[in-house]
């Protein structure tokens, strides 16, 4: 059931990032904490990066919106960041989302697929 959660909130994450993307502002930031939460797995955590940014001469620090690791970015570490100026608290992860989310259990998937197929051509 966790993993459907992390689908429909990573669905949700991509069509956000996709409808900033044509007027957000790409920006260079900086990773200053790395924010623990639940991941649902007993003792293990997500950690979502935590980074500050400038706009016309403002700092805003804020979580990534679209981005949870299970291990910590390096502080200190620039990352692009792409950010809505009706939403500046919530930067996204231009290459995070959906895709890097779901890369390894898409493949995963393929490759339990076609390994059934070939015990099925075995019989």
């Amino acid at each position: 059931m966790a993993s459907l959660v992390t689908m429909a909130r990573e669905l949700r994450n991509n069509v956000t990032l996709r409808q900033i993307r044509p007027t957000a502002l790409e920006l260079s930031a900086e990773v200053i904490d790395n924010r623990a939460t639940e991941s649902g797995k007993p003792g293990a955590y997500l950690l979502t990066p935590v980074v500050r940014y400038h706009i016309d001469g403002k700092r805003y620090e804020a979580e990534i919106a679209n981005a949870s690791f299970g291990r910590p970015a390096d502080l200190g570490s620039s990352m692009t960041v792409l950010v809505s100026l009706d939403s500046p608290y919530s930067p996204m992860d231009p290459y995070g989302g959906l895709g890097a989310t779901l890369r390894g259990a898409i493949f995963t998937a393929v490759l339990s697929t076609l390994l059934l197929v070939w015990q099925i051509a075995l019989l």
